[in-house]
């Protein structure tokens, strides 16, 4: 590469002196700023986590594929400066002139990406030294935009615009040595660790059986607390369609979810593992080493089955737990988000970490979606449920199917559409995106007023959402295809606005987060009933399974609950949840929030920094203390004594099965 010597002359000296629009010299400022400022600026914040999840060896090569990805941008902002100025230029321009267009086409895209980064960065910082979530409010954007226009009239008014793309372009191409190194060492990582690369279908590990089966269609509607949807109750206003299915189906009164955010929860239904040993435990985790192939769609598809999962939500993907080798296509539903283009796009490599790098690294994007939408939901329940529907026609009926399929509304933003939008909260409040609280915060109680009207944005989105479950099930019906279906109907976790907490994830586990609505239609059913038993996400596999005569899942910490769906009694057991996020996979379970329930009694243990110097416990009864507002451990010491020493029984057993997976890179 050809780099022209740094100018040494004066600041009046010509532009075209200093800087010819030349696409090498463009070129190697892009590469140098991209990889040594933008990406670097995005990465630093995340790298002690990813550390957290994956062995060092994946960490560097997902790194180095981020680094080449960057390099793919730089020539592309290189090619697009170079073609601007050399059209000023034929458009009659002086060579300086477009010299000065086509450098400022390459750098202003730069600092904007550096500038954005490093602030976010700086407030990451901030809140970590306030030690409590800062709400962004609408007065605090607009303080930031004003001192980020000061800063931009102060810089303009010091240096004149050529004089400033000078000194930087100046700096930054003849660095060019030091970003090509740094993409060559890259390469040794990839060499050792080779990423998969998936296109199209996924082949069959194995050939498969051909079985007379139903279609097995699993809905899991995002964020649906079980209060909310109601979905066992004949009259509910909220979800009338999900309700109406119901009564010709089992409706489980007292079905709880795993975790409380998405990459846990759809981790365990598919596998029948707890958190504790697939952990998958944060967000952009993906399961541990030696449980992505115990799912439910590799047995099924060496039984026959034609296996497929669709969402607009990319957590709820295979593709994100590395689970889709399983799956004979795992696809993505449109959404109108920038962001999720390039999230969805790097899904291409399923086994690597890129989907959260390239999204951090293209974080501004967030602002441009929530102002382009405005008072739109990017994410429509309607277009997964076309998707799954295309997908029926195209496979026909010459094998049985199972289709996942996971919707995000009523996910946050809580914008309804026009249908239900008012129904609960009249014109004038929540209009926008904008006008939203950020979700899975802490909030003050003089806040309580405010979230309730989230609420009732919350339950006209899922409004929405039953209206297009059940045109769904209307279409299913039309082509002949509902009876005969085994259809579950179900969601990954609840969402809270109460306990001072609003949205999901983070460390709590009440009632809000983790009862979640399931309903279960057998092949051919017509009368329904009402389950009070308390049951597990981890159940959710075991019993499609058995549903089916397929062969169980080996190491399966759920149980079927076929003969309950019979009408047949089944013995109670207890019931696990758990919260992870700060629990590293390589070491000792030593964090995180552990639930049991057991009966009426519900026993969460707080372990860790949480929990101050000692593991604390607290007993709540769920029959009498619904709101799980009295802690009992004084009054029931010894029910407190058998239910924690059951949950440190399950805790050991897991920490045992922990130590017995190699741990690679450590």
């Amino acid at each position: 590469m050809t780099v022209p010597a740094r100018e040494r002359g004066t600041d009046t000296a010509p532009v075209e002196h200093a800087l010819q629009a030349r696409i090498t010299t463009m070129f190697a400022a892009a590469l140098v700023a991209v990889s040594l400022l933008w990406l670097p600026l995005a990465v630093i914040p995340i790298l002690d986590g990813m550390f957290f999840l994956a062995p060092a060896l994946e960490v560097l090569r997902d790194l180095a594929l981020l680094w080449w990805l960057g390099l793919v941008l730089a020539g592309g902002l290189a090619a697009a400066s170079w073609t601007v100025a050399r059209l000023v230029r034929v458009a009659g321009a002086s060579a300086a002139r477009a010299a000065l267009v086509g450098w400022c086409v390459l750098l202003l895209p730069l600092t904007w990406a550096c500038t954005w980064l490093g602030a976010r960065m700086a407030w990451h910082w901030l809140r970590s030294v306030a030690g409590s979530e800062i709400l962004v409010t609408q007065e605090l954007r607009a303080l930031a935009v004003v001192l980020l226009a000061g800063f931009l009239a102060w810089g303009i008014s010091r240096w004149k615009p050529h004089n400033a793309v000078k000194r930087v372009a100046g700096a930054l191409a003849p660095a060019w040595p030091a970003a090509a190194a740094l993409l060559a060492l890259g390469a040794i990582p990839v060499v050792l660790q080779p990423p998969h690369l998936l296109l199209g279908e996924t082949p069959a590990a194995a050939p498969a059986r051909t079985q007379a089966g139903p279609d097995i269609i699993l809905i899991t509607i995002d964020t649906l607390a079980a209060a909310d949807a109601d979905a066992c109750n004949p009259a509910s206003s909220n979800m009338p369609r999900l309700a109406g299915f119901a009564q010709g189906a089992t409706c489980f009164s007292r079905f709880y979810a795993a975790s409380n955010f998405t990459t846990p929860t759809t981790s365990t239904m598919e596998t029948g593992l707890l958190p504790w040993t697939h952990f998958a435990t944060q967000p952009d985790a993906k399961m541990r080493d030696g449980t992505r192939s115990h799912t439910l769609a590799a047995v099924l598809r060496t039984q026959g089955w034609r296996t497929h999962s669709i969402t607009d939500n990319l957590l709820a993907s295979p593709r994100h737990r590395g689970t889709f080798a399983a799956y004979t296509t795992s696809g993505f539903s449109h959404t109108t988000l920038y962001g999720n283009f390039f999230r969805e796009a790097m899904t291409v490599f399923p086994d690597t970490s890129l989907p959260r790098l390239a999204s951090t690294a293209l974080s501004f994007l967030g602002s441009f979606d929530m102002a382009l939408h405005g008072s739109q939901s990017p994410y429509v329940a309607e277009r997964t449920y076309d998707d799954v529907l295309a997908l029926m026609a195209r496979e026909g009926r010459a094998a049985p199917l199972f289709v996942w399929a996971q919707t995000l509304p009523p996910h946050s933003p809580y914008l309804p559409p026009t249908s239900t939008r008012y129904r609960l909260l009249p014109k004038g409040e929540l209009e926008a995106w904008a006008d939203m609280m950020p979700d899975n915060v802490f909030y003050k109680s003089a806040a309580q007023g405010q979230v309730d009207k989230h609420r009732l944005r919350y339950r006209e989105l899922t409004m929405a959402a039953d209206a297009a479950l059940g045109n769904f099930l209307d279409e299913l019906q039309r082509q002949g295809r509902l009876d005969a279906a085994l259809i579950l109907i179900t969601s990954d976790h609840g969402e809270s606005f109460e306990k001072g907490f609003l949205g999901h994830a983070g460390p709590l586990t009440h009632d809000a987060l983790i009862r979640v609505p399931m309903v279960i239609k057998l092949p051919g059913q017509k009368h329904g009933q009402v389950l009070q038993m308390p049951a597990s996400q981890a159940d959710l596999a075991p019993t499609l399974l058995d549903l089916v005569d397929a062969p169980p899942l080996p190491r399966s910490e759920g149980r079927s609950l076929r003969a309950a769906l019979e009408g047949l009694q089944m013995q109670a057991s207890p019931v696990f949840a758990m919260t992870m996020e700060r629990q590293s996979r390589f070491q000792p379970l030593r964090e995180g929030h552990y639930v049991v329930i057991d009966g009426d009694h519900k026993l969460t243990l707080r372990l860790g920094q949480s929990a101050g110097t000692s593991a604390t416990p607290t007993l709540t009864d769920l029959a009498a203390d619904p709101e799980e507002a009295q802690d009992l451990t004084a009054t029931r010491p010894q029910r407190t004594r058998e239910l924690e020493a059951l949950l440190r029984q399950r805790l050991a057993a897991a920490e045992r099965a922990r130590l017995q997976v190699p741990q690679p890179g450590r």
